[in-house]
């Protein structure tokens, strides 16, 4: 299974985690349970929207696999919210 760095911006500063994410799997299925382990490590996204995945500066679409956005093992992907206004 590829292997993929996630760096979390997180209420203590960056967290850094590799994940192991099939290439058919998409971001829709995996990421509740990979937020769910880093707050078992003791880390919590900052911000209270949703979350947002970027790579390469291109924000993801959580409905495709990531392979197919162009996104390859060891590439870094920052997990941060999206802030919501009202």
């Amino acid at each position: 299974m590829p292997k993929y760095q996630m760096m979390f911006d997180t209420v203590k500063g960056d967290v850094k985690h590799n994940v192991d994410i099939d290439d058919t799997e998409t971001l829709e299925h995996v990421l509740e349970e990979i937020l769910w382990e880093l707050k078992q490590r003791g880390g919590m996204l900052k911000g209270h929207g949703q979350p947002q995945v970027v790579c390469n500066s291109q924000s993801l679409d959580f409905s495709l696999p990531l392979p197919g956005q162009g996104v390859y093992p060891n590439d870094v992907l920052r997990v941060s919210t999206i802030d919501t206004n009202g």
